[in-house]
């Protein structure tokens, strides 16, 4: 992955720099973005803008691993709140959806400039998979505990949970431009996995212990 690189400094102004270029990646994407604007935001002179980063790219990387890590900070605050196994895989596709959504549209590229970075997105994907997969097996661990589910893989269903919800994003938006997708196919989206949701929970649950 590109690495995330900016000096040491300020930690308030940094926070207010991220916040910022989250806010402006996230309404105008990577392209229609620029370093002066983000400076401006922050009240703060271009020069100084780039002791903290030394491109916009390296700020776009900061602000995505920024979100991942709000997104997961996020999902186990949650989950802990819940006792329900099943419950907590409903609000993860859910929180899931949320972070994709957002993901989208810090990502709006020219085809061009999405080619070209495609291999780093590709990496903090598979990172992201990795992680979403051990929330997903202990998930599941802890409904096979309490005998809500009866799994003999935890770490393979997980794996397939998450393929599957995949597959069904990729249903709606395939070969579509990311500027084109519209509210609609985000909703259609979310049903789509809603509906998956219900059917895995049934073939997996326990119904000796009901």
């Amino acid at each position: 992955m590109v690495s995330i690189i900016h000096q040491l400094g300020n930690t308030e102004k940094l926070g207010a720099i991220l916040v910022a270029a989250q806010k402006r990646f996230g309404h105008y994407g990577f392209e229609k973005t620029t370093m002066s604007e983000i400076a401006a935001d922050v009240n703060m002179s271009k020069a100084s803008l780039y002791y903290y980063f030394p491109d916009k790219e390296s700020l776009w990387w900061a602000v995505l691993a920024k979100e991942q890590n709000e997104y997961f900070a996020l999902v186990s605050a949650n989950m802990s709140e819940l006792r329900n196994p099943e419950k907590m895989l409903y609000e993860f596709v859910r929180l899931r959806h949320g972070y994709f959504t957002t993901f989208l549209n810090l990502t709006k590229f020219r085809f061009s400039d999405f080619y070209q970075i495609r291999p780093h997105i590709r990496e903090m994907i598979d990172q992201l998979l990795s992680r979403e997969a051990g929330q997903i097996t202990a998930i599941l661990k802890q409904g096979v505990v309490s005998g809500t589910f009866e799994i003999e893989n935890h770490e393979q269903t997980a794996r397939l949970f998450l393929e599957i919800l995949h597959g069904l994003r990729m249903i709606v938006i395939r070969n579509r431009p990311m500027m084109e997708i519209k509210q609609e196919d985000y909703d259609l989206m979310f049903e789509k996995q809603r509906n998956f949701i219900e059917l895995f929970i049934r073939s997996i649950r326990n119904h000796r212990s009901l």
